[in-house]
């Protein structure tokens, strides 16, 4: 198995919005010389849209060029607040998020990873990152909660202690991340969530991706 490094979609965006943003401005600043007095408003407007697709596509071209770096071994996810890595021996199963209640049936933007043992996960995130995924990942635990999945209490932001199975304890940025890790969890099955945005490809093609990956990392596993 040859190493994948995936370069999603919005570092091309990125890059767009910073030549759009530049180029808009560009013509703005051109047309006010002739025009200003009779179109200033407009103008002015123009040149503010074009000033915050630059700043947006700064933004976007100062995130990590690769999102996912997959070897024969591992998968590495990169996020400008961090990373994290999981062994695929420990991945138990690959899938979509689908959202199933009595209310409402969906597929979510995201792939879900369920681990054998998550509890590998926190000597293998950075700290910035385990702090940042339970507040970008808000928005599953508040539809978890209005399709009656989870409880309000249950998908509150949990600073307390989270005790691992050795009887350590986990305290701070990673204690959130764990108690969040398992409300997730109980509510759509999976401990991991890569967002459609991160990919390269549409969120089958990067799921058959995955699969292909990791049956191939179990194998060589199971052969040696």
């Amino acid at each position: 198995m040859p190493e994948i490094k995936i370069k999603p979609f919005a570092n091309y965006h990125g890059r767009f919005l910073l030549v759009a943003g530049i180029a808009l401005l560009c013509i703005s600043i051109a047309l006010s010389h002739h025009y200003w007095h009779a179109l200033r408003l407009v103008l002015i407007l123009v040149i503010l849209v074009s000033i915050v697709l630059i700043f947006i596509g700064i933004a976007k071209r100062l995130e990590p060029e690769f999102s996912f770096h997959l070897t024969p071994t591992a998968l590495s996810y990169f996020h400008k607040y961090g990373h994290w890595q999981i062994s695929w021996q420990n991945i138990q199963r690959v899938g979509n998020v689908k959202l199933s209640s009595s209310v409402n049936h969906q597929v979510l933007p995201y792939i879900g990873i369920k681990l054998k043992n998550s509890e590998v996960l926190a000597k293998n995130i950075s700290l910035r990152l385990a702090n940042r995924l339970p507040h970008e990942q808000r928005p599953l635990a508040t539809l978890a909660i209005s399709s009656e999945l989870l409880t309000i209490e249950q998908a509150q932001v949990n600073f307390a202690p989270y005790r691992l199975s050795d009887g350590s304890k986990l305290n701070g940025p990673k204690a959130l991340l764990f108690h969040h890790i398992d409300a997730l969890e109980k509510a759509f099955g999976y401990h991991l969530f890569l967002p459609a945005s991160s990919l390269d490809r549409p969120l089958d093609d990067f799921l058959t991706l995955l699969n292909q990956c990791n049956s191939h990392a179990i194998k060589k596993g199971t052969d040696a």
